[in-house]
């Protein structure tokens, strides 16, 4: 992948990340357990890991300083929180639907619009909630810790970083237990934006990858290390990957809700053949993609747009959007 030039514009390979790791997981949550071939769908996650470190780094201005946290975390809140919070009282309406009998518990549900759960040893309404709490986590630690990146020695920071990720295992799904991944993702950003050279961006890069595999495994740095690839890679941007894109978060949030319960209910009412258990699948995968889309139009969309009306008080500086 070429350098993109400092105008923050559209890159087509973020695209492809966010499509496939969003599919993934989507195909492992409706299909994991009856196909044996999509159980590792999960692994996706790392993927949206590593273009996160890319990506929110990139649409910072490079002159960043603390007195643009404010604006950075107000972009991030309205870009992500809305969403998030319709889905949690969207998986409540499921529930209540296809369990007569659930009564929601509110302290569980309170302890989602904190990120909390996974502190309080609480369930989470969605399967996939808790890695939007660790998003939540890179996102203040973004806020606070941009302006030692760009220094000389960030790379050294990174890895210092990701040493302690292999060697403090704190409680909780949290983002020093997963750091490695968005280390790679900043680093990637610094050899592009900062005219690092290749050997050094090699260098620091294998370091953080023998921590990568300490800390969070093998597999996962696999799925990190491909979407390295893809971000490398020369690739253009196609219809369909740019659709699956733009719906990726809407998807994310809802597919399990959605679909999972679909290809639940369908299983229970059709018969246990191979063919059917085929159409209850493809047919949860359908309706899971179909309501994102509308999910990203009436809701996700409207908040990305009212997001980029925060800006970082510089002219002439284009929003990219993610």
């Amino acid at each position: 992948m070429t350098a993109p030039s400092r105008q923050k514009t559209h890159i087509p390979q973020v695209d492809y990340i966010r499509a496939i790791a969003s599919i993934a997981v989507a195909l492992f949550h409706l299909g994991g357990k009856a196909l044996p071939v999509l159980n590792y769908g999960w692994l996706g996650v790392y993927m949206f890991f590593l273009v996160s470190g890319f990506i929110i780094c990139w649409a910072i201005p490079r002159n960043y300083t603390w007195k643009m946290s404010g604006r950075f975390i107000s972009r991030r809140i309205i870009r992500i929180e809305p969403p998030y919070i319709i889905s949690i009282g969207l998986a409540i309406l499921v529930k209540l639907i296809m369990t007569p009998h659930y009564r929601p518990d509110w302290f569980n549900v309170l302890s989602h619009f904190a990120y909390l759960n996974s502190f309080l040893g609480e369930p989470y309404l969605s399967p996939v909630y808790w890695t939007l709490g660790i998003e939540f986590q890179f996102y203040l630690f973004v806020a606070l810790c941009f302006p030692f990146f760009v220094k000389r020695w960030g790379a050294c920071f990174l890895l210092l970083l990701s040493v302690l990720s292999v060697v403090i295992k704190a409680p909780g799904s949290n983002l020093l237990n997963a750091f490695p991944p968005f280390a790679l993702g900043i680093l990637y950003y610094l050899y592009l934006s900062g005219g690092k050279n290749l050997r050094w961006t090699l260098f620091w890069g294998i370091l953080i990858t023998v921590c990568s595999v300490h800390a969070i495994g093998w597999l996962q740095t696999c799925a990190t290390l491909f979407a390295l690839g893809l971000l490398m890679a020369p690739l253009k941007s196609y219809p369909i990957i740019t659709f699956f894109s733009k719906i990726s978060f809407s998807l994310y949030l809802t597919h399990d809700m959605i679909g999972s319960n679909l290809v639940v209910y369908m299983g229970t009412h059709l018969p246990k053949t191979l063919i059917f258990k085929g159409i209850s699948f493809l047919t949860g995968i359908l309706i899971s993609v179909l309501f994102a889309y509308f999910f990203y139009r009436l809701v996700e969309a409207p908040f990305l747009k009212l997001s980029k009306r925060i800006n970082y008080g510089l002219k002439k500086v284009s929003q990219p959007t993610f």
